[in-house]
């Protein structure tokens, strides 16, 4: 072969870009049980659940879990899902409930019965004039056991209809059943359901998901939440890696009881959303939304990975009218409020029932956020969403992390430079003198710059204050420490994040005159 010549020798290197990193896509993760008729292992952590409804499969149709999937898959098709499985407790009870009928129905009409999710588990039963309330309750449960995704298996004898709940244990006790038509002759009393006890083992299934972190988790346990805030507060601002999310559980219970339940937590990872218990026998006993808590709950919490998840569509969650960025989903939306962010799958309540606003206000107090009517009536929105946290660890009131905005924003902070700085001095030199052109290498002023840099980036994103008042006041609160003999560096900062807009104070004085 020929000797070719080639001079000047060139040899070109090509290196990565020096660009920012985003940060980690959403993880949802659902605690649940199974039935028997699904093929998932009771105690595993069954992965990358698709919006194909093979959650009837893994878990059962008729399962607390298949439902929580097929509630956060109503409104996020995309964000990845996993699932600790869990079995019925062997010393579980089912709860149970009732319809109990009085006839013979003097004319014909429609009885609509809701077992569970008034989206999912609702049954239009035709009646006939002369039919019994035997004849009723068996045409009830009929309809009930035809629906594959019932939550409760149904049997009447002689005039009444008892539903049993397909899972044990306490989240079957929230299980709302609902009647409504009125046929001359026929009557009905709804008894609600309760009597579930003895939730499933929780022992070691933690273990299962150690070294993996999930931003937002749905929790049907309301008797446990203690349970995930213990472990959710050892992820919260975990040394050296970003493991904190927050647990969204869905609760159905009097005033006073859900105002106990949560003045008896203090957990920025824990955010509880209630609905009212209705108790009126002849109409509606459970959900006033006739919606099983932690259906909700799975609602909530697919909104909540849609809107923080890059370049997701979330326009119908949207109602500001001048955010035309904030139709689309991404960090930024960490400090957007939630209040006012329709539910569309869930049915309006009857205007007699609910929290009042004075009980909603008194809840938002002691960590507990509310989901009611829009002003007119015709959806189902959120309130403020708030966590549980009210205290510090001396007991000192605070409320750093009262909203669950709040907590979004700071998370979102503190992933953000983490992976940034880690990607940007993760192989340099520190040095407290000059550094060298060409070596990587670090110093108090670098480490300064590049922080301000990723300030900025926030402020771009509405998670931080903007503007040159902001970046000084930053600057000025800012330490860097070297310490060359270990290699460390000890960097603080106070960082004034963006908050909400909750109200506004206006006071107007009626004039008579635009003259002097």
């Amino acid at each position: 072969m020929a000797t070719v010549i080639k001079r000047p020798a060139v040899d070109s290197q090509i290196v990565s870009a020096n660009t920012t990193i985003d940060n980690t896509a959403q993880r949802i993760l659902l605690v649940g049980q199974k039935v028997t008729a699904g093929s998932a292992t009771a105690g595993t952590l069954v992965t990358d659940i698709q919006d194909d409804n093979s959650w009837d499969t893994l878990f059962g149709a008729n399962s607390m879990l298949a439902s929580m999937a097929r509630n956060v898959r109503r409104y996020n098709k995309s964000t990845r899902m996993d699932a600790i499985c869990l079995a019925d407790n062997a010393s579980g009870v089912a709860a149970t409930g009732a319809i109990a009928f009085t006839g013979p129905a003097t004319s014909s009409g429609t009885l609509t019965v809701v077992v569970g999710s008034y989206v999912d588990n609702r049954y239009e039963v035709t009646v006939n004039a002369t039919d019994t309330a035997t004849i009723v309750a068996a045409a009830v449960a009929t309809a009930v056991n035809a629906d594959p995704k019932a939550p409760v298996t149904a049997n009447a004898v002689t005039g009444t209809v008892t539903f049993t709940a397909d899972n044990d244990g306490t989240p079957g006790n929230s299980i709302p059943i609902y009647a409504t038509g009125v046929i001359t002759g026929l009557g009905y009393t709804i008894t609600g359901m309760a009597s579930g006890a003895t939730d499933s083992s929780f022992t070691g299934i933690f273990d299962l998901i150690s070294n993996m972190r999930y931003q937002t988790i749905v929790w049907p346990y309301q008797s446990a939440i203690s349970t995930i805030a213990d472990e959710l507060n050892t992820r919260w601002s975990a040394p050296f890696e970003v493991m904190d999310g927050v647990a969204i559980v869905g609760a159905v219970e009097s005033y006073a009881n859900v105002s106990a339940l949560g003045s008896a937590q203090n957990s920025q990872s824990v955010a509880i959303v209630a609905q009212e218990k209705t108790t009126a026998s002849t109409r509606l006993v459970g959900s006033c939304m006739r919606e099983i808590p932690y259906n909700h709950a799975a609602m909530i919490a697919g909104i909540r990975a849609l809107r923080l998840t890059d370049g997701a569509s979330i326009s119908r969650f949207i109602i500001s009218r001048d955010g035309s960025l904030d139709r689309w989903g991404g960090m930024a939306l960490a400090s957007l409020p939630y209040f006012n962010t329709p539910v569309p799958a869930l049915e309006p309540m009857n205007v007699a029932d609910g929290f009042t606003n004075t009980e909603a206000a008194n809840l938002e107090a002691v960590g507990v956020s509310v989901i009611g009517n829009n002003s007119t009536g015709t959806d189902v929105i959120l309130g403020s969403m708030v966590t549980t946290y009210k205290t510090d660890v001396a007991g000192n009131p605070d409320t750093s992390f009262k909203y669950l905005n709040y907590v979004d924003t700071a998370s979102a902070i503190r992933e953000y430079n983490y992976n940034n700085l880690r990607a940007r001095f993760g192989q340099s030199r520190l040095t407290e003198g000059a550094l060298i052109p060409g070596r990587a290498m670090a110093n108090g002023p670098l480490i300064e710059s590049y922080a301000m840099g990723l300030y900025k980036d926030l402020a771009d994103l509405a998670l931080v204050q903007a503007g040159e008042d902001a970046e000084q006041y930053v600057k000025d609160n800012m330490t860097i420490t070297l310490d060359l003999e270990d290699g460390s560096v000890l960097l603080t900062q106070i960082v004034p994040i963006v908050t909400q807009l909750r109200t506004i104070y206006q006071t107007i004085q009626v004039g008579f005159t635009t003259e002097g």
